[in-house]
């Protein structure tokens, strides 16, 4: 490692050297490549990759397809086509936007608000839930109706409650947890509730409800790691509160004025439908500021990034003036403001942007000559799934069966019986609490490594024991196993099981080798365009 180090660095010192007479060591086009650009260019590699003489002549013809690639976009009209220019806009504006936002916006820790924050949040108080499970909102809303006229909520789960590890209980989990390790949207809704209370309907995936009782709660002692995840948060959260007070200081100081024509002809265009609205014209102003405009074509980008049908929500002006103030001021006063300061003008960042529109012009030919030269059939798909079948396996699959119950005394018990001669599914179809969803009527299901988190502590068991052998009793999340593993195969997936990644394959393939022909063709056709300075590479070349 020491030798490729010093062989780099006198490699480098003769290209420096080089450059000292005549700067060029080869040149595409207009376009000259200097001993400085293939130093940045080694520079920017991974250390492991190293920069050794033999691999000069790679990097160097690297950075020469790279223009090539430069010229071919550019000779196609690329850099000029709408769809280029919008995304550098959007590059330009997110940078502009971060770099306004880094030197503006700051935030810090006063003394006791962590503390302040934690008691507020009740991040430092487990809860112990009981939860009534239903098939749909009807049943869900009718249970709450009947708590709340005085039944008892035990009750009702015994009676109710699709959760067999809790309706027995009713409903009691029988455990305390914290904040953290509840699913946030659960945790919002419930660390809001005190002991006694019952939650509203949440829905839990699919058509099922949970309500939630807080049977009780208990203080907590939070770790380090905890406490730094916290913090963290908080300073999130401060810095958000931070960032709209400068949005809405910006927004008064240039004159930030809504345009009550053009809000209602949006609303309009929003009423006939959101794809109204797209094919309306981009340029209809729905605020006016010192600088600057705020259109139609915003509110749809804005939209469009969020992702979850806003503006079909959107039904006075009031909520089109709320969603501007939340969605796209803050980019658009930033953007203002970096340009009022000069940000836009500072070397480092014309540079970046540069950049930039280098990579993505790159970028955007390549994709032009795959979307017209890929294309895969279905007879494709199917000859390199017969070709590559031997290696489509779904994961190793482990079948056991198993008898699962609350306690380890129950589980010894049952072990016995079998080991005496009774039948493990006859006793599984008795006694095990496993959920049917998961097992048969005999107590035989499968199960993945990958699942280990879904069966707390029995995939790790299953996984390692002798297939055949009486296992148990083993203490898992939901009580006590015994089980015997049925067997472990890596079954071939099916064509229709495998399409989706015989396809992924396949295009990443014929994508790959697709545009080293290209490659190939780019540099035939401007050859006449590419000289190097033989004598200058030689010498480097020559560095011992």
């Amino acid at each position: 490692m020491i030798t490729r180090v010093r062989s780099l660095l006198a490699l480098l010192v003769v290209l420096a050297g080089c450059a000292l007479e005549d700067d060029s060591i080869a040149r595409v086009g207009d376009r000259v490549i200097t001993a400085q650009d293939v130093q940045a260019f080694i520079n920017r590699l991974p250390e492991s990759a190293g920069a050794s003489r033999e691999e000069l002549k790679d990097h160097l013809q690297t950075i020469i397809d790279f223009e090539l690639k430069l010229m071919a976009a550019r000779s196609q009209g690329i850099g000029t086509s709408s769809a280029y220019l919008a995304r550098m806009n959007r590059i330009r504006q997110a940078k502009l936007v971060g770099e306004y936002e880094r030197r503006s916006v700051h935030t810090t820790m006063q003394e006791g608000e962590l503390e302040d924050y934690i008691a507020r949040e009740k991040f430092d108080r487990a809860i112990r839930l009981g939860d009534i499970v239903v098939a749909d909102l009807e049943t869900a809303e009718n249970v709450v109706g009947r708590i709340e006229a005085g039944a008892s909520f035990a009750d009702i789960a015994r009676q109710l409650s699709l959760n067999e590890r809790t309706a027995a209980q009713g409903g009691d989990s029988g455990e305390f947890r914290a904040w953290n390790q509840m699913i946030p949207y659960f945790a919002d809704k419930l660390f809001a509730l005190e002991v006694g209370a019952v939650s509203e309907p949440v829905q839990a995936g699919g058509e099922k409800y949970v309500i939630f009782k807080i049977l009780d709660e208990r203080a907590i002692q939070l770790n380090e790691q905890r406490l730094g995840v916290i913090a963290g948060e908080l300073e999130k959260e401060k810095h958000r509160i931070a960032k709209a007070k400068l949005v809405a200081e910006l927004a008064d100081q240039y004159n930030v004025e809504p345009n009550p024509d053009g809000i209602a002809a949006t609303l309009q265009a929003l009423r006939a439908g959101s794809e109204a609205l797209a094919s309306a014209p981009s340029a209809v102003v729905l605020f006016r500021y010192d600088g600057g405009e705020i259109t139609a074509a915003d509110l749809i980008v804005a939209a469009d990034r969020r992702n979850d049908n806003d503006l079909e929500k959107l039904r006075n002006p009031e909520e089109v003036i709320s969603f501007a103030q939340e969605n796209i001021f803050p980019d658009k006063m930033f953007q203002e403001a970096a340009v009022r300061l000069g940000i836009d003008r500072e070397e480092a960042v014309v540079q970046w942007l540069e950049q930039q529109a280098q990579q993505k012009l790159a970028e955007a030919l390549r994709s032009s000559v795959l979307r017209k030269r890929v294309n895969i059939t279905e007879d494709d798909l199917r000859q390199y799934y017969e070709a590559n079948s031997h290696r489509l396996l779904h994961p190793e699959q482990t079948e056991v069966q198993e008898i699962l119950v609350g306690t380890e005394s129950e589980a010894l018990r049952l072990k016995g019986m079998i080991v005496d001669g009774a039948s493990l599914g006859a006793l599984a179809k008795k006694h095990s609490i496993r959920s049917r969803e998961v097992r048969d009527d005999e107590g035989v299901f499968h199960v993945h490594r990958h699942e280990s988190p879904q069966f707390g502590g029995f995939v790790e068991a299953a996984v390692e024991a002798e297939i055949g052998e009486l296992t148990g009793p083993v203490e898992v999340q939901e009580g006590y196993s015994i089980f015997k593993v049925i067997s472990r195969e890596r079954r071939r997936e099916s064509f229709s099981e495998a399409e989706l990644r015989v396809r992924s394959q396949l295009t990443r393939q014929r994508r790959r080798d697709t545009f080293n022909e290209y490659m190939a063709e780019l540099r035939s056709r401007y050859a006449p365009e590419v000289t190097i300075n033989e004598d200058r590479l030689a010498a480097a070349l020559t560095v011992q």
